[in-house]
C-alpha cells in the first residue's frame, strides 16, 4: 500500500480472484479480519483517493483507517447482519464510500473543521472557469486544478463517478436526490470543460 500502513489485524493472504460478496460471509461467519485482505487491496485507494480529494493527506489517512476498524467491528455490532446481505462488488463498494464518507464528516466535526453549508444542497454556480493562474501546467495538473477548485459537493460526485459508482449508487451514499446528483455532475464537468478549454484557446 502506497500511502499507509494498513492496521496489522487486515493484512495476510490476498486473492485477486475472490468473490468479495463471500469474503464478508466468510468473515462474519470466521471472524478471521485476513479474510478481508482481497476487499482493502481492491477498495483501499480508491476509498483513500476520495478522502483526499476532500480533506488533507493526514485526515484521509485518519478517516481510512477508521473506515476498516469500523468495517472490523460490525461483524460483533447491531449491524451485523448487513454483512450477508451483499450481493455484488458495486453495493459493497457504495457501502464502504458510505462510511468513509460519514466518518470523514465526523471527523472534521470533532476537529472543528465542519462548514456545514459546503456539505448542504449546492448553491447555483456560476459554470465560470478556474483561474488560470499557472498557464504552464500540463494538462492532467490542471484537470486535477480544476476538479479541486469545484464546490464541495460536486467535486465529491464527480470523483464517485470517476470510482465507477453509478447515479443511483451516488445518490444513495450522498443521501441525496437523482435528479440532485445529475445536476452536480452536470454543473462539475461543465466547469472543469470549461477550464480545459480556456487553456487550449
Amino acid at each position: 500500500m502506497k500511502y499507509l500502513k494498513l492496521p496489522s489485524l487486515i493484512k495476510g493472504w490476498f486473492n485477486p480472484e475472490a468473490h468479495l460478496p463471500s469474503l464478508l460471509r466468510d468473515f462474519q461467519q470466521s471472524g478471521k479480519a485476513a479474510v478481508l485482505s482481497p476487499l482493502v487491496e481492491e477498495l483501499n485507494q480508491p476509498i483513500f483517493h476520495y478522502l483526499l480529494s476532500l480533506s488533507d493527506q493526514e485526515l484521509a489517512k485518519d478517516c481510512l483507517q477508521q473506515t476498516w476498524l469500523k468495517v472490523l467491528q460490525i461483524r460483533s455490532g447491531n449491524n451485523a447482519d448487513k454483512l450477508n446481505s451483499f450481493n455484488d462488488k458495486a453495493q459493497i463498494k457504495a457501502w464502504l464510500f458510505t462510511i468513509a464518507r460519514n466518518t470523514l464528516i465526523d471527523e472534521m466535526r470533532r476537529n472543528s473543521r465542519w462548514q456545514a453549508e459546503q456539505w448542504h444542497d449546492d448553491k447555483a454556480h456560476s459554470g465560470k472557469p478556474a483561474e488560470q493562474t499557472i498557464i504552464e501546467q500540463d494538462r492532467l495538473t490542471l484537470l486535477n486544478s480544476a476538479i479541486a477548485s469545484l464546490p464541495i459537493l460536486q467535486r465529491e460526485a464527480f470523483i464517485f463517478q470517476q470510482e465507477g459508482l453509478s447515479l443511483s449508487e451516488i445518490a444513495q451514499v450522498t443521501n441525496a436526490e437523482h435528479e440532485t446528483v445529475k445536476s452536480r455532475l452536470r454543473y462539475a464537468r461543465r466547469t472543469i470543460a470549461q477550464t480545459l478549454r480556456a487553456e487550449d484557446e
